[in-house]
């Protein structure tokens, strides 16, 4: 159920940071997008977002991206799975780095 005072869902939440390397950015993104399109087709209720750091913040040729994954009721094991299992068979020739996953709950006071 969404957050009554901020409208955000409720529950886990996932947050995957990797950098790309300006030459693959356009095509990661767009693996990215087509990805995340299929995981809300399998879960309907799934919140993706796909961020990315400041230009001016470009490091070695490279940008860092962010993908956001929120659903009312949390993002479970098993969805975090399909998430995982989707990028790795999409990214896996366009990152340049690891994927870092961090995940996150709302605070109970």
């Amino acid at each position: 159920m969404p957050n009554e005072v901020t409208g955000a869902p409720d529950g886990r939440r996932l947050y995957v940071y990797y950098r790309v390397a300006l030459a693959d950015l356009a095509a990661c993104g767009q693996a990215v997008r087509t990805f995340q399109a299929e995981l809300q087709r399998a879960h309907p209720d799934l919140v993706c977002e796909l961020l990315q750091r400041p230009q001016s913040e470009d490091v070695a040729g490279q940008r860092t991206l962010m993908e956001t994954y929120a659903r009312p009721s949390g993002v479970d094991e098993a969805v975090q799975a399909h998430i995982a299992h989707a990028a790795a068979t999409a990214l896996a020739l366009l990152v340049a780095s690891t994927r870092h996953v961090e995940v996150f709950e709302p605070c109970a006071w």
